[in-house]
């Protein structure tokens, strides 16, 4: 299997630096909706004010450490009272780091390396907004018993202050792995989606265009707390909503508009979801990855 180019090695936090984090970042596994979590790097250069690092006090650390090295990481989700083999999905860091930065890439295809060598075959979920490089999908393509979907993160928000990192980083990433995905799925995970900032009809058009370069497309909107709102107040940015939610916020008329823009797009385009688990089911052509059915 072909291996990515090391960025290298993230040093581990030490004593002081751990009594000064939340406790809730401390927890390697976390227990989601969709499945299990597993975050054992933190810190991030990107800067995306809506970062839910926000949510953590997290948000200054902008260079990634390890809470524990890989294989302890590893061991620590095969004996999480709720991981069953086979069955639940796994998220790989993406709480607070982006896994695709260079010196967090090792340690994520050497958590993919694990899973895989020991025949899981659960689905396990990559979000990303940086760099895919062939390398990376020669890897991905390389493993034989996981089904991963790698979930590409493009907003098209052109405010720097709000997303720094342009989003064309993004939309080739998609593009390429699109090409090059065997194994693996590419979706486009179009998020977040606020009105005022990126809802215009050029960008509703660009997100559908490169909707041709994914094997599904998930669109949501901003999750907008406290933390993030006292960051936009901070730094002069434009508060999006009146009042923060404790979900994720998407405006029924800004749905409407990007359910129109699909129905009129040439054909080609990915179909679109409003739910994750949805789309990474279509993408696999497994349904129902939850395990939903049956259930009351």
């Amino acid at each position: 299997m072909a291996t990515p180019r090391p960025g290298g090695r993230i040093r581990l936090l030490d004593e002081r630096e751990r009594a000064g984090m939340d406790p809730a970042l401390l927890e390697m596994v976390e227990y989601r909706k969709s499945g299990l979590s597993l975050n054992w790097i933190v810190g991030c250069p990107l800067d995306c004010g809506y970062c839910v690092r926000h949510l953590f006090g997290n948000y200054s650390l902008k260079v990634p450490r390890a809470l524990t090295d890989d294989a302890e990481a590893f061991a620590a989700l095969m004996r999480h009272r709720f991981f069953r083999p086979h069955a639940t999905p796994v998220q790989l860091l993406n709480r607070a780091t982006d896994p695709m930065l260079a010196p967090v890439k090792p340690h994520l295809f050497a958590m993919l390396r694990m899973l895989d060598d020991a025949r899981l075959t659960n689905h396990v979920l990559v979000i990303t907004r940086w760099r895919v490089t062939p390398e990376d999908c020669a890897a991905l393509n390389g493993l034989r018993h996981v089904r991963v979907t790698l979930l590409v993160t493009y907003s098209g928000i052109d405010d720097d202050r709000i997303e720094p990192v342009d989003s064309t980083v993004a939309a080739e990433s998609l593009r390429l792995a699109y090409a090059h995905a065997d194994r693996f799925r590419a979706v486009l995970y179009w998020r977040p989606l606020v009105p005022g900032l990126n809802d215009t009809d050029t960008h509703l058009a660009t997100a559908m265009e490169l909707s041709r370069h994914a094997h599904a497309t998930v669109f949501t909107g901003l999750f907008f707390r406290d933390e993030i709102r006292d960051y936009y107040r901070a730094h002069g940015l434009p508060e999006p909503y009146e009042h923060t939610a404790r979900r994720k916020v998407f405006p029924e008329h800004l749905e409407r508009r990007v359910l129109a823009a699909a129905a009129s797009r040439a054909p080609g385009g990915s179909a679109l979801f409003r739910k994750t688990s949805c789309a990474v089911s279509y993408a696999h052509g497994l349904a129902d990855y939850n395990g939903h059915v049956g259930v009351r």
